[in-house]
């Protein structure tokens, strides 16, 4: 495997070590299938790797996972935190003039609603904003549609398209390698 293992030899038998090996296996066994390159490390607590393809188009995708804890052993597994993400890019020349932002909404959005007149609620879903200077451009249509099931789990955390450069973040610890293809097909 090229992603390599930076775990301790403690490590090698724990349930979240052979989790995160098989993640990242499944990770390089589809970018391969893609004609693609990745790297990246993984142990029991975490992973970041990182790939990319060229064909259709070039894309970059990207997964990380953190444990965070309190470094206290006797703690319960409530005092830990965690991080897991994926992020989509890819670059569309001469998009710039459809520049929008769609996150998800926080507790002090409501004062941008308020306030800023390119800042609306996302039609289809309440948990997300949408910032946008000019009319909501095509791009989005497109993407809502192939990105459902991912707006409806809650798994989209932000899709940023800006300076020609179109960035999909998750949180989720699942590849949604499915979602991912219909989007480098149909986009």
């Amino acid at each position: 495997m090229v992603i390599k293992s930076n775990a301790t030899p403690n490590e090698l038998d724990s349930p979240f070590y052979k989790k995160n090996e098989e993640f990242c296996s499944e990770f390089e066994h589809f970018i391969a299938q893609k004609n693609g390159k990745v790297k990246g490390n993984y142990n029991a607590w975490s992973y970041a790797i990182f790939g990319k393809i060229s064909e259709p188009k070039n894309w970059t995708l990207k997964y990380k996972k953190a444990t965070f804890s309190s470094g206290n052993l006797w703690l319960s597994s409530k005092h830990q935190n965690l991080l897991v993400l994926a992020e989509w890019s890819t670059k569309r020349i001469g998009t710039h003039n459809s520049e929008f932002l769609i996150s998800k909404k926080t507790k002090t959005d409501f004062i941008k609603l308020l306030f800023n007149k390119s800042v609306s609620k996302f039609d289809n879903y309440n948990n997300y904003i949408i910032e946008s200077e000019n009319d909501k451009p095509q791009l989005i249509s497109n993407l809502i549609k192939i990105l459902e099931p991912l707006f409806k789990s809650g798994e989209i955390y932000s899709i940023n398209h800006r300076n020609d450069e179109l960035k999909i973040e998750l949180r989720t610890e699942k590849h949604n390698f499915e979602i991912f293809d219909k989007l480098i097909i149909d986009l």
